[in-house]
């Protein structure tokens, strides 16, 4: 069936009417795709202009974390409202329907997240860190019982009550483009907010836009770009279309400055993926690739505006130096443009041109080959031949304490911990976000990196073992893993769960070398509830039909 025929994105697989309870529910998101991520706190003091930015980012996380359970709250509340008077007004219709479905066909993915949500309230009752497990205070990062339990209250909104608009995805393209684009004035200096006027040299290194530390504006950058790609591919309307391919030329721009390998990590799972996905369809392949050459010639853009700024910018890695300045990244863009006007032409010749069913499958195979050399590289430099010096590739293919930014050093105590770990630990772990107290005997070792201490293993599922314990992670793996399955055994029936997929797919790959927090997080567990929603609502008009 030719993409023509088939239901527009606006109310695809729906089976519901827009009642005010779902547009309320697209209200909530809307304020979380604009206002949440843009959103920095303000400060006086007595210097002009006196009223401020942020001070110094020392509150970033705080602010976020608050304002998310204040705008879930606010949204759980008005739904409780809409809820209890349309039951009441249906009490007094002779029309009243049956029962609403809200608390009943409860899925895999439902009760996974509910395990999540138990175990880690076990986990925090018999910590030795009970006030911290709950709270996430004071050497965590918000990411306690309180923070699971709204996720879990932001899923059950989303998923029970979500209705397609499309305007709440363009939100999220326009807000974005304001990270971006405040990502690239801060990394070559510009301070339009003042956010790094009082910060030091390597501080102002390290923290960027709206969102904080450039590890964060990746993660970011992993929810956000990958669902704005992929809306740019799906959209049926040319103005925002246009929307979306800026926006994805600021992400990549971002992307660049903000020199962080697990953005590179998130984004190129994503793209990889998606290029399978997107490989039978002509018609959704020259969209991709034009997505691709949108973002490559930003990124020489960039290049651009560095000479502009006399080429002072903040520190930016191998790779996006490769795709910035080298002449290699004008051969990726020839190479992408070639793609995306012959693949125009072919779709003009042969509109709706299907190509077959093994061009997939190759590709996911090469791919998968690909990945599985990878890791037995690392394995064979790591185990066998630890002496054969790699020069630049040794960071990438030795795994040892200096891996990653050494994140192998955490990850290689981590695993200790858990070793050492008691029965009762190894299942239930020592509490949601208290990392920082089982590690805090390897804080020494840190001395050598440069750090004195952590409070997370900067590997989301590590931290999930050490601090949740098998329970927590298999629910956590389960919750994602579930959801994932049933999208993709919706997304024949309702393309529009792919667009919602590509999020989970860029973030969940990041997140092996980057942590979980409050001030991302958030959007993360809102993309796999909106798939969610996606496969419930399909599920439920199958069984009406």
């Amino acid at each position: 069936m030719s993409d023509s025929k088939k239901q527009s994105l606006t109310k695809q697989g729906e089976h519901k009417r827009y009642t005010l309870k779902c547009a309320s529910l697209n209200y909530y998101l809307a304020l979380m795709f604009s206002l949440f991520p843009l959103y920095l706190s303000i400060f006086a003091d007595g210097n002009f202009p006196f009223i401020h930015f942020d001070n110094a980012f020392t509150t970033i996380r705080h602010d976020k974390y608050y304002l998310f359970l204040i705008l879930t709250g606010i949204a759980a509340i008005a739904e409780l409202l809409l809820i209890t008077t349309y039951s009441e007004n249906a009490k007094k219709s002779d029309k009243a329907k049956p029962k609403n479905s809200i608390f009943k066909s409860f899925s895999f993915v439902d009760y996974s997240l509910l395990a999540l949500l138990f175990s880690s309230l076990i986990s925090a009752l018999f910590s030795p860190y009970t006030e911290t497990a709950f709270f996430g205070e004071p050497n965590g990062r918000n990411n306690g019982v309180i923070l699971i339990a709204f996720y879990v209250l932001a899923y059950f909104l989303i998923t029970r009550l979500f209705y397609y608009m499309e305007y709440v995805l363009a939100v999220f393209a326009a807000a974005s483009i304001g990270v971006y684009l405040l990502s690239v004035l801060n990394g070559f200096y510009l301070d339009p907010l003042g956010t790094l006027r009082i910060l030091g040299e390597a501080q102002a290194n390290d923290f960027i836009s709206t969102i904080g530390n450039k590890n964060l504006l990746s993660s970011y950058i992993c929810i956000s770009l990958p669902v704005i790609v992929a809306m740019s591919v799906h959209t049926q309307k040319r103005p925002l279309r246009i929307l979306y391919l800026a926006s994805s030329g600021f992400g990549f721009m971002s992307l660049m400055v903000s020199d962080s390998d697990s953005g590179i990590l998130g984004i190129g799972a994503f793209l990889m993926i998606y290029f399978i996905v997107y490989s039978r369809k002509i018609s959704k392949l020259k969209k991709y690739f034009l997505a691709l050459t949108v973002m490559l010639a930003c990124a020489k853009l960039l290049r651009l505006f560095s000479l502009a700024m006399g080429d002072k910018y903040k520190e930016i890695g191998d790779l996006q130096q490769m795709f910035v300045f080298s002449n290699l990244g004008y051969v990726l863009l020839g190479i992408c443009l070639a793609a995306t006007i012959a693949l125009y032409l072919t779709d003009a010749k042969k509109p709706n041109l299907i190509l077959p069913k093994t061009v997939p499958i190759v590709l996911a195979i090469l791919l998968s080959v690909a990945v599985i050399g990878l890791i037995l590289t690392v394995v064979y430099f790591s185990t066998i031949d630890t002496q054969t010096d790699l020069g630049d590739f040794e960071k990438l293919l030795r795994f040892n304490d200096k891996w990653g930014t050494h994140r192998g050093y955490m990850w290689i105590r981590s695993m200790w911990i858990f070793g050492d770990a008691s029965v009762w630990q190894k299942l239930f772990g020592t509490g949601p976000d208290t990392f920082y107290y089982p590690f805090s005997q390897y804080f020494d070792g840190l001395m050598k990196f440069g750090d004195s201490s952590t409070n997370a293993a900067h590997n989301e599922y590590i931290n999930y073992l050490i601090t949740t314990g098998i329970v927590g992670l298999g629910s956590y793996l389960a919750f994602v893993g579930s959801a994932v399955v049933r999208a993709v055994k919706t997304a024949s029936k309702n393309p529009i769960v792919i667009v919602f997929l590509a999020t989970v797919v860029g973030y969940s790959a990041q997140a092996f070398v980057n942590i979980s927090q409050p001030i991302t997080t958030p959007l993360f567990i809102i993309f796999v509830a909106l798939c969610e929603a996606v496969s419930r609502s399909q599920r439920l008009k199958d069984n009406q039909v």
